[in-house]
C-alpha cells in the first residue's frame, strides 16, 4: 500500500487546489481577429479570465495591430499566450539569431499587457528539422533558448517563460526527426541549466500515434503526455517543480479537405475532448489548454478547425460551449500618474474646501472593474478625503477627475502639506501671516500662471 501512495503521489503530484480553483479552457488563436470571435466561446458558461495561445512572427511585428490585441483581451477578460517566431523560409520556419531574439523582446516588453505575468514560449517542436531552419540543432537551440529566456527576464521579470513545446509522437528518424526523449536528454548532457530557464512546462499532449487515441489512455504519446514529461525530466534529476500549459491538443474530424478519412467525426472529438477537460481540470498541475485550432478552416488545419470556412462554430463543438466553467483572478498592475491638482488659491483655517485631481490610469487594470483608494497622508493639521476610484470605466491611458474635501486647522506646523499614500507628491501650502491663519499653494512659476489666468476667468 505504501507504495502504491508514492506512485500515486509522484504521477498526481498532490496539491490541496481544487478544481473550482482556477479556470483551464481557452483557445489556440490564427490571427488576432479570431479574439472577437472566440472571446465568448473562451470565457463562456460562468468562465472568467480563460486563455489564448497565439504566435507572433517576427516579420509581423505591428505595433497597433499587437496593442490592440492586448487591449481587447484586457476588455475579454483573456490571459494570452504569445508563442514566439521569426518567418517561413523555403518551407522552413527560420531559425532565429540574437538579434532576432532582441527585437521581438524588445516589442513585447513595450507593449501594455493584459495581467501582471506575461506568458511566452519561445519556439516549437524543434525536433522537427523544419522548425528551426531545416535542421535539427540540440546545442543551438539550447543556447538560443538560455538567451530568449535571460533576455526576457532583463527587461521585465514578470515574463513568464514556457518551455518549448515538443512533438511527443515524433519518430528518432535523423535527420528531419528526433523523438522528445532524446531531446530532453541530448539538452541535459550539454547544459543542464536549460532546465531553470524555463518557469512551466508548454505541452502538446495529442492522443497519438495518428490522433486516434481515446481519454482513458496514458503515457508519452496520450492525452496525459505531459505527465511523461514531468517524469523523465524528474528522472534525470530535475527537482523543479513546473506548471503544465497545453498548447496545442485535440482530435481531428473528418470534416474539411485535409484529410476525409480521419477516424472520428466532430461529434466524437468534441466529446473526447469535453471528457479530457474534466481530467485536465482535475490535476492542480495544468494551468491552461488551448486546444488547436479554433478558426482555421483551411488546409492543412481544416480538419481540426472548429468552425467552418464560413466561421460557423461546428454544431457538436456547442457542448464545449455549454460545459460550466471556472473563473481566474489574474493579478493586475494599477498605476498611475497625477495630471494635475486643483485647490483654492487662499485658503482659510478651519473651513472647508474642496480639490479635484486629475489621476491617468498608467498601468494594466481597467479602473471600475476594479477600484483602489489612496489613504491620506497629510500634516498633521490636515484633514482630506481618501481617494477612491468610481464605477466609471477608466482604461489604460485613460483620464479620472476626482474631488475631494479638505479641512486645514491652524497650526505652528513648519510645513503643511496635502498627500496622499502612492503620491509621489505632497502639495505645499504655506501660511501667509505667521500664526497659520490664511495659507496659500506653493505653486511654481507655470503654476502660478495657470492659477492667474484661473482666477481672471472666474
Amino acid at each position: 500500500m505504501f507504495i502504491i501512495v508514492l506512485l500515486l503521489a509522484f504521477f498526481l503530484n498532490y496539491s490541496p487546489i481544487l478544481a473550482s480553483d482556477r479556470n483551464i479552457f481557452g483557445l489556440h488563436l490564427t490571427q488576432t481577429s479570431d479574439l472577437s470571435i472566440s472571446k465568448d466561446v473562451i470565457n463562456s458558461s460562468g468562465g472568467d479570465w480563460g486563455w489564448a495561445t497565439i504566435v507572433v512572427r517576427l516579420d509581423q511585428l505591428d505595433r497597433n495591430t499587437w496593442q490592440n490585441f492586448m487591449d481587447n483581451c484586457r476588455i475579454y477578460h483573456i490571459i494570452p499566450i504569445i508563442r514566439l517566431a521569426i518567418y517561413m523560409d523555403q518551407n522552413n520556419w527560420k531559425q532565429p539569431s540574437l538579434s532576432d531574439i532582441d527585437n521581438l523582446a524588445n516589442f513585447l516588453n513595450s507593449l501594455n499587457w493584459p495581467t501582471k505575468t506575461q506568458y511566452i514560449i519561445p519556439f516549437n517542436e524543434i525536433n522537427h528539422a523544419s522548425e528551426w531552419g531545416g535542421a535539427i540543432d540540440i546545442k543551438g537551440f539550447t543556447d538560443m533558448f538560455i538567451y530568449t529566456s535571460q533576455k526576457f527576464k532583463s527587461l521585465n521579470p514578470n515574463f513568464f517563460v514556457l518551455s518549448s513545446p515538443l512533438d511527443l509522437a515524433s519518430p528518432e528518424n535523423m535527420p528531419q526527426f528526433k523523438s522528445a526523449l532524446n531531446v530532453y536528454h541530448e539538452i541535459y548532457l550539454y547544459k543542464p541549466q536549460f532546465f531553470d530557464a524555463f518557469d512551466g512546462l508548454a505541452s502538446h499532449s495529442y492522443p497519438n500515434h495518428g490522433f486516434v487515441g481515446i481519454p482513458s489512455d496514458s503515457g508519452q504519446h496520450s492525452v496525459r503526455g505531459y505527465i511523461w514529461e514531468l517524469a523523465y525530466l524528474k528522472s534525470l534529476g530535475i527537482n523543479k517543480t513546473y506548471p503544465v500549459f497545453i498548447t496545442e491538443t485535440g482530435w481531428p474530424h473528418r470534416e474539411g479537405e485535409s484529410n476525409k478519412n480521419n477516424f472520428y467525426t466532430t461529434a466524437t472529438s468534441a466529446k473526447f475532448l469535453s471528457e479530457t477537460l474534466d481530467i485536465w481540470q482535475n490535476d492542480p498541475r495544468i494551468m491552461a489548454v488551448t486546444p488547436f485550432i479554433y478558426n482555421y478552416p483551411n488546409v492543412p488545419f481544416d480538419h481540426f478547425s472548429w468552425v467552418d470556412k464560413q466561421e460557423q462554430l461546428y454544431p457538436s463543438y456547442q457542448q464545449l460551449i455549454d460545459k460550466p466553467k471556472f473563473k481566474n483572478t489574474p493579478e493586475q498592475i494599477t498605476s498611475f500618474d497625477v495630471i494635475e491638482n486643483d485647490m483654492p488659491f487662499l485658503i482659510f483655517s478651519d473651513y472647508d474646501y474642496g480639490g479635484q485631481i486629475v489621476l491617468k490610469n498608467t498601468g494594466q487594470s481597467i479602473w471600475g472593474e476594479t477600484q483602489f483608494c489612496l489613504t491620506p497622508k497629510s500634516s498633521d493639521n490636515v484633514v482630506v478625503d481618501a481617494l477612491c476610484t468610481s464605477n466609471t470605466f477608466v482604461p489604460p491611458g485613460g483620464k479620472l477627475t476626482l474631488n475631494y474635501k479638505f479641512r486645514v486647522a491652524k497650526s505652528n506646523e513648519e510645513k503643511t502639506f496635502i498627500g496622499w499614500d502612492k503620491v509621489n507628491q505632497q502639495y505645499s501650502i504655506t501660511p501667509i501671516v505667521t500664526q497659520g491663519q490664511i495659507y496659500r499653494q506653493d505653486l511654481n512659476l507655470k503654476e502660478k500662471i495657470i492659477q492667474l489666468f484661473k482666477n481672471l476667468s472666474l
